[in-house]
């Protein structure tokens, strides 16, 4: 995360240094590897800045509350994920490519990051706010690069759809890590069983 990323997420104080900077990075990295372990309910800020080395009135210069380091956890999971799916699509000319390098990014993200459900369905015992902005967010910028390709859809409710997709990459992605899934074994199944139905009953 960047400094102006930071700034967006809600409950904490910019750092105006890179020392400030490097610091978040450790805390939250700290805190993420604890809730990822136990849960957001175990783990104290005392237990957060023993892992991060950090003292705990530093902790409290950048952020307000154990609730506001778990909601940068998760603005830091969405910005990775936006940042590997844009990357994953770079090459594609057409939606339904895009669609197709999008699934299997974000299903091969979550074999590697498995700790990714943990934290951001942990979120809505936390602050159900927290858990709905996420995906509301998520849906609402999917939903608008679908409309940017409502030629090639036929598709009456771009939101309805979005969401319909989030939620069979999301468990796609559970099934990748239930059954230890290779890359290939990934492929394989988004182009066999998934692509066929999509290209049938989305796209012209």
């Amino acid at each position: 995360m960047t400094k102006g990323e930071i700034s967006e997420a809600w409950g904490i104080h910019t750092p105006k240094t890179k020392v400030g900077l490097t610091t978040i990075h450790t805390l939250v990295d700290a805190a993420e590897k604890l809730f990822a372990q136990t849960s957001f309910y175990q783990v104290s800020v005392s237990d957060i800045c023993k892992q991060a080395h950090t003292a705990v009135g530093t902790f409290y210069i950048y952020f307000e509350s154990k609730t506001d380091i778990y909601r940068c956890l998760i603005e830091k999971y969405k910005m990775r994920i936006k940042k590997e799916l844009a990357k994953s699509i770079a090459g594609c000319s057409t939606r339904l490519e895009m669609e197709r390098e999008g699934i299997k990014c974000f299903v091969r993200f979550s074999v590697a990051n498995p700790n990714v459900y943990n934290i951001i369905w942990g979120s809505l015992s936390i602050d159900r706010q927290m858990f709905e902005d996420y995906y509301v967010s998520f849906a609402k910028s999917y939903a608008n690069a679908l409309e940017k390709s409502e030629q090639e859809l036929r598709i009456e409710d771009p939101t309805a759809t979005a969401y319909m997709l989030m939620g069979i990459t999301n468990f796609l992605g559970l099934q990748a890590i239930f059954e230890k899934m290779s890359d290939e074994q990934i492929d394989r199944t988004i182009d066999q069983a998934i692509m066929p139905i999509l290209e049938k009953g989305m796209f012209k």
